[in-house]
Order: C-alpha cells, then sequence, then structure tokens
C-alpha cells in the first residue's frame, strides 16, 4: 500500500470541510455587502445579486486555489 500523505481520510474530510465554508462564506459575504450597498443607494435587488454572483466566483477561485494546494500542482 502506497504510503502518500494526501491519501488520508481525515485529511480528505478537512479538504471536503473547508469547501463547503469557503463556498458558505463567499456567498454569503457577497450578499451581505450586496444587500448594504442596496440599501444605502437604493439599487435593490441588484447590487446584492451582483454580490452574490461575486462571492460565488470568489469562493470557486478559492477553491481552485485550495485544491491545487491539496494535490501538490
Amino acid at each position: 500500500m502506497k504510503n502518500d500523505k494526501n491519501s488520508s481520510p481525515l485529511r480528505a474530510i478537512a479538504l471536503v470541510g473547508t469547501i463547503g465554508a469557503e463556498m458558505a462564506v463567499s456567498v454569503i459575504a457577497g450578499y451581505w455587502i450586496g444587500a448594504k450597498l442596496d440599501q444605502w443607494l437604493q439599487t435593490s435587488p441588484w447590487l446584492m445579486l451582483v454580490g452574490v454572483m461575486v462571492g460565488l466566483a470568489a469562493g470557486i477561485y478559492g477553491i481552485t486555489l485550495l485544491i491545487k494546494q491539496f494535490f501538490g500542482d
């Protein structure tokens, strides 16, 4: 059996948990910032939608960096 540091079940569970947290925090932060800007500029719901999309893109970008680091690329 190959002794690979990336094959640990606990490490894989931590990766999955981090991916979920990263996506959730990014989207929620985008939503919150967009909603606050909508309140301030009275542009509801447009900046909230933009914030969610930016948060989603930031989450995906962060996840790709995390996976690259995990697999050592």
